[in-house]
């Protein structure tokens, strides 16, 4: 089987990527510590040093940054995504018998099936877990029920193989 399309990677696609994912990642919390040694830096750089005070309030900011990218993960990874040299281009994405080709303007990435771990079904797609640990989302806008049963069948074949070939 041979299929091919190609999709713009757009603030909706980035949307539906983060939460589809966001399933199957545990939630983060804010690195407490880190944010209070930056907090406690800021404060030495201003009181105890002759450092300029923009200093340690930049210490001040990279703290309250930090905060604000675990209290507001999805509008940071999608505003990080947006502002991406590949958003707004054109994806084009292959799926053979040999693994799955993506390539864009900036990305030319081949993911065979062995490097496919584990596939999981969300809602609107589905995600495919790789062995570098890496995740990559596929969405049911882009491909058709076929082709999702035709990579969950290499996948399923590829993980039966694996331990005879140890």
């Amino acid at each position: 089987m041979q299929f091919s399309t190609e999709f713009t990677l757009d603030r909706k696609h980035f949307s539906e990527c983060f939460e589809q994912s966001a399933f199957h990642t545990p939630p983060k919390k804010p690195r407490a510590v880190f944010i209070i040694g930056l907090l406690l830096f800021g404060t030495y750089i201003i009181v105890l040093t002759q450092h300029p005070n923009l200093l340690g309030l930049f210490f001040f900011a990279l703290a309250g940054l930090e905060y604000f990218s675990v209290k507001y993960q999805k509008a940071w990874w999608l505003c990080r995504q947006m502002w991406s040299k590949n958003s707004g281009n054109k994806i084009h994405v292959e799926i053979d018998d040999q693994g799955i080709k993506t390539s864009s303007l900036y990305i030319n990435n081949n993911q065979k099936w062995t490097d496919i771990k584990s596939v999981i079904n969300t809602p609107k797609g589905i995600l495919l877990l790789l062995e570098n640990g890496q995740k990559n989302y596929l969405s049911q806008a882009h491909f058709n029920k076929d082709v999702f049963s035709f990579i969950s069948k290499q996948c399923q074949k590829n993980s039966e193989k694996q331990p005879a070939e140890k």
